[in-house]
């Protein structure tokens, strides 16, 4: 059940199921995540319908990125999440016992579906669309934004990855967890302002020449996304011991790189003569152009 405190805080005391069974259960985490994914399809769908391409390239684009934005999305945080400390030594169960890979219990970090995103369209540019891996990036960026937007919301819902406690009057009061105080709910900061960076593309996209150029949308938006990030961490307390020995969290230190792609793009796609080509379609097993 959800209260706003007369205090200046709101309570949140909602159940992670929808429904919990003796054998069966269905929780929010799992169906907003769904969601999320649908609605990254929805996008492709409109944008490639947009660009008059055939649905078939859609579904190519959509299972590439999803499987491997799902299967970095929880290799990353095995690499950079799963360590911890015995005498001054760090340790990695995940390195130590590589089967451990297989165990999707470890977690999730938002920062390898980018990376597998990229991998995906990378991929399907080469070896199926002949174009440019940068103009199924831009395309697929906004999907990104999407799914990050809506994922956020099953933090909320699960009680995670919410701030330090805070006085603000959208403070959250984490009951189930046994929280005493209102902490800043970082997680719905992230999807608010996915949200509008979401407007921001797509008025991009659809009134100004920026997709002409490649590598300009995916480089906004990879500011708009991980600039923010790597503020909003400085509300977090850290998620592993281990990264009370840095100055900066490994939240903040995987956006570096995202943040400076972001730029490198933005300044490619300045000075790139480079015709933003789409892709060819493919009839009888024959390349043609449109």
């Amino acid at each position: 059940m959800l209260m706003i405190s007369t205090l200046g805080y709101i309570t949140w005391n909602v159940s992670p199921f929808i429904y919990e069974g003796e054998h069966f259960a269905i929780g929010w985490y799992g169906t907003v995540v769904t969601l999320a994914i649908m609605v990254v399809y929805l996008f492709q769908y409109l944008i490639y319908r947009k660009e008059k391409l055939p649905r078939s390239y859609v579904d190519v684009v959509f299972i590439a990125c999803t499987i491997l934005g799902t299967l970095f999305c929880h290799m990353f945080h095995c690499w950079f999440y799963d360590w911890y400390d015995i005498d001054g030594v760090l340790h990695n169960p995940t390195f130590e016992h590589p089967l451990e890979w297989l165990n999707i219990g470890h977690g999730m970090a938002s920062h390898g579906v980018d990376f597998g995103m990229w991998l995906g369209a990378w991929i399907v540019a080469g070896k199926l669309f002949n174009c440019s891996t940068w103009w199924v990036m831009d395309r697929m960026i906004v999907s990104r934004l999407a799914f990050h937007a809506i994922s956020r919301l099953s933090n909320i819902f699960n009680s995670e990855i919410y701030g330090n406690p805070t006085d603000l009057p959208w403070g959250m009061l984490f009951v189930n967890n046994g929280d005493t105080l209102p902490c800043h709910p970082t997680a719905l900061y992230e999807s608010v302002l996915a949200i509008i960076a979401i407007g921001i593309w797509w008025c991009l996209y659809n009134y100004t020449n920026a997709s002409k150029r490649l590598g300009l949308l995916t480089g906004i938006s990879a500011l708009m996304m991980w600039v923010p990030r790597f503020f909003i961490e400085y509300l977090k307390p850290v998620q592993r011991e281990f990264e009370e020995a840095f100055v900066l969290n490994m939240g903040q230190m995987l956006s570096i790189p995202y943040i400076l792609i972001g730029l490198a793009l933005i300044v490619y796609s300045v000075h790139t003569t480079t015709p933003a080509t789409p892709p060819a379609i493919y009839r009888d097993g024959k390349s043609k152009r449109t």
